[in-house]
């Protein structure tokens, strides 16, 4: 669920201890709205994130490498190769490889797309396969980002509670009256990334991903496990 960026700042303004008002609202909501962009910024790196998450299927152009349409999602365009989590040949399971630095691309042949490698070239298009002349259609799995510099229409998906606890630490820490208050909000702020990125663990993880529809033995469905659901302490 989306979460008004300007209702992160008020709760921050209220955990803060500081009394809403003209005043606050003047000197304290710009700069808290910056600390909540700058812990959005940090966070979604963490890990990837499913709410930022998008599939594509696009094809190639079957001469250069290059991607034929521009990966574009509800929340943004994919600019950056780093928000490329994995690609594949359309109709397989094999992940294609990062191009290593050593091999030169321009020996390699053939039309089925082996290695990938990023490609600034063209806007929205951050990726380019090889060999260059691989036919087909290739899946894309990418990270979407919020637009950048947050307003007050802003919009976030990432957790609420998470992001008021980084921003009050920032705060906190330019603050610096009540050293106290700092390490709470630090603690806090760790104790609620753990908790989130061990609940997006537990989905069922295939052991297998080339044979998702298939039983390791028959009668038993043992294709999959869950991680440890112990809480942290």
């Amino acid at each position: 669920m989306s979460t008004p960026v300007d209702d992160i700042v008020a709760d921050v303004i209220t955990e803060l201890s500081q009394v809403p008002g003209v005043a606050t609202q003047m000197y304290s909501s710009d700069r808290i709205r910056q600390y909540v962009q700058d812990a959005w910024l940090l966070e979604i790196e963490a890990i990837w994130w499913p709410e930022y998450m998008m599939w594509f299927n696009v094809a190639l152009d079957g001469s250069t490498g290059s991607i034929t349409t521009d990966l574009t999602g509800p929340i943004s365009s994919i600019d950056s190769y780093s928000d490329i989590q994995a690609a594949f040949p359309a109709t397989s399971n094999k992940r294609l490889r990062e191009l290593p630095p050593g091999l030169n691309p321009y020996t390699l042949t053939g039309g089925q797309a082996m290695y990938m490698s990023a490609d600034a070239s063209v806007p929205h298009r951050p990726l380019r396969v090889w060999p260059a002349d691989a036919t087909g259609n290739i899946a894309i799995r990418a990270r979407q980002n919020e637009p950048i510099p947050f307003t007050s229409s802003s919009t976030v998906l990432l957790d609420r509670l998470l992001l008021m606890y980084d921003a009050a630490w920032m705060y906190a820490v330019d603050d610096g009256t009540v050293p106290q208050q700092v390490q709470k909000y630090q603690m806090l702020a760790t104790k609620r990334r753990q908790q989130m990125i061990v609940g997006h663990n537990q989905q069922p993880l295939a052991l297998d991903p080339r044979f998702p529809d298939a039983s390791l033995m028959d009668g038993v469905q043992n294709d999959f496990f869950i991680l440890d659901i112990t809480g942290l302490g």
